[in-house]
């Protein structure tokens, strides 16, 4: 995946987690959604951080949520 493409995605999940923590405010249903979006937010932070280290546990959160 190309660094363009991560951006890309990473700024979709940042504006979605900023709607599904409206949604969790009004509703704690949603929070394992809000969960996940953080948890990919942090993966995809990691995959453009040039970090050998934090893409590791990147992939290894990746692996354990599959």
């Amino acid at each position: 995946m190309s660094p363009a493409t991560i951006k890309a995605q990473l700024d979709r999940l940042r504006r979605a987690q900023v709607k599904v923590a409206a949604l969790v405010v009004a509703d704690p249903v949603y929070a394992p959604i809000f969960t996940r979006l953080e948890a990919e937010i942090a993966d995809m932070e990691a995959m453009l951080s040039g970090d050998v280290i934090a893409r590791a546990r990147a992939v290894a959160r990746q692996m354990a949520t599959a």
